[in-house]
């Protein structure tokens, strides 16, 4: 049995090493072009002589992935090779758009059900209805243990104008909607609304193509509200397109001073410096980070504290200093290859080291307008430290991990049956105010939850406190999307707590 599994792996393994090989020739010798114009490369040669002459089958396209991957892992934790299917994921979400029906579903006992239909879509103009249970999308069914997310979204989505037949379970009955798919935009700001009476919030989720026009938007609505001064959340926020930082950033600072700038071996200094009037140049600004906070949204950070343009509170970011330049391959693949360092204006790289040569430099120390001592690697490092929101026993928690998978189900099936009382409230945070109806909608969940369950759950206070501002924040979302959620959460946010003292302190110092 031995014998045979090294027999069956061998040929692989050699097939591999040998690409490999033919890899890492091309560094040690660049006049041997990995790519040839006219002629086939070596690398292309051995590819050939595999596919037609090997004598078993190879999947070459599996092959030569594993070997990009296995190459890239030697250069840097960044330079990365996207299968087809990833490349349509990440582009997505660069672009800030999709094309598909336009609703929202979540799995509920192997059904998806629709959980919320955007206005004006194609899913609510061909009839679909919040709690519509998909059954099938033409021919295939959406149904089953063996139906995941991605594959139901797979099977919905489809070129802009092309048709897809749904059949829908709805009030005891099977319904067939015909749905003419459209473009659908994924916002990059998750919430934007006045947190205080003189006082802006906006979450950013992520850079994209829409993430600068839709910052502009919404800062020009909460300023018509009043807000003189501006709480950025970057929490979470893993990055995106560099120039839609470059373009957020020049909105804070006056015309003509440094963003970011960027330098590699290969390709010179490029500088990005703002260009223009922003719209919150005065005022106060407070950005908000953690330890997911990466790539652009640090270059923006960086930007702020180094200039003295505002206050950072929370968690050291992640430590993203490499920038990519994406290039597409023949097979429909991408490369995303680290061409270059980003630096913040005082000339910091905040890139964590990956190599163990880097971590026995001395660290160099930077000094900013406002007298703050900034440190060069691993992170923008906050001017105010604030712990995470929750302990970090929560985590772990056993009864914890055995309710959360059942808190979306369980919100929706409470904003159905109290829809009528929902609907009237005004604001999320009017529905947080409401104790009277958080305290039926926990008892309900305990008879639900244990009704369900061979033994009783007992939560201490906080892991409560923790399920119920999910179990509102989930509720206000069907009502209020992101705004509604992120409200709802916010308010019991220590960091949101400490930003709004800071902010609002007569000895706010940037």
């Amino acid at each position: 049995m031995g014998n045979k599994k090294r027999d069956t792996a061998l040929p692989t393994i050699i097939a591999i090493a040998l690409i490999l090989f033919l890899f890492a020739s091309q560094l040690f010798f660049p006049g041997s072009k990995l790519f040839g114009h006219n002629k086939q490369s070596t690398f292309q040669q051995v590819l050939s002589l595999i596919d037609s002459k090997y004598v078993d089958a190879v999947n070459l396209d599996s092959l030569t992935s594993t070997a990009v991957e296995e190459l890239l892992e030697k250069l840097d934790p960044h330079s990365s090779y996207f299968n087809s299917e990833e490349v349509a994921a990440s582009t997505e979400l660069l672009r800030g758009h999709f094309e598909g029906i336009g609703v929202e579903f979540s799995l509920f006992h192997d059904t998806a059900t629709i959980t919320y239909v955007i206005p004006n879509g194609p899913g609510e103009k061909a009839g679909l209805q919040s709690g519509d249970q998909l059954l099938r999308a033409n021919s295939f069914s959406l149904t089953g243990k063996s139906v995941s997310t991605d594959s139901i979204r797979l099977l919905v989505m489809g070129e802009r104008n092309s048709w897809v037949e749904l059949a829908v379970f709805r009030n005891q009955q099977t319904v067939k909607i015909k749905v003419q798919r459209d473009r659908i935009l994924l916002p990059a700001i998750s919430a934007a609304y006045l947190i205080e009476p003189h006082t802006g919030y906006i979450r950013l989720a992520r850079f994209s193509e829409s993430s600068y026009e839709e910052f502009m938007q919404a800062v020009e609505q909460l300023k018509k509200q009043g807000a003189q001064q501006l709480v950025l959340d970057l929490r979470g926020n893993g990055g995106g397109l560099l120039a839609e930082a470059v373009d957020i950033a020049d909105e804070f600072l006056d015309q003509d001073k440094l963003i970011v700038y960027t330098e590699g071996q290969k390709i010179g200094k490029q500088e990005f410096r703002s260009r223009r009037p922003g719209q919150f140049e005065k005022g106060k600004v407070v950005l908000l980070i953690d330890t997911f906070s990466a790539s652009a949204s640090e270059v923006l950070a960086g930007a702020i504290q180094d200039w003295c343009r505002g206050k950072i509170i929370g968690q050291t970011s992640y430590g993203k200093g490499l920038v990519q330049e994406e290039y597409q391959l023949n097979s429909g693949a991408a490369l995303r290859l680290t061409v270059a360092r980003y630096y913040t204006p005082l000339g910091r790289c905040i890139q964590l080291p990956y190599k163990a040569e880097d971590t026995l430099r001395n660290n160099r120390y930077f000094i900013n307008p406002c007298g703050d001592t900034l440190k060069e690697e691993n992170g923008i490092a906050p001017q105010i430290r604030t712990a995470h929101n929750h302990d970090s026993s929560l985590l772990t928690s056993v009864p914890l991990l055995k309710a959360i998978p059942l808190l979306n189900k369980f919100s929706f099936q409470i904003y159905q049956e109290y829809f009528a009382k929902i609907n009237v409230k005004s604001t999320p945070l009017s529905l947080l105010a409401d104790t009277l109806l958080i305290k039926e909608i926990w008892n309900k969940w305990v008879r639900i939850e244990n009704g369900s369950s061979a033994t009783r759950s007992n939560y201490t206070a906080t892991e409560k406190v923790f399920l119920i501002e999910r179990i509102v924040a989930t509720i206000a979302r069907y009502k209020w999307r992101d705004n509604g959620y992120f409200q709802i959460l916010n308010a019991n946010d220590n960091t949101i707590r400490i930003a709004l003292e800071s902010i609002n302190s007569n000895g706010y110092k940037k």
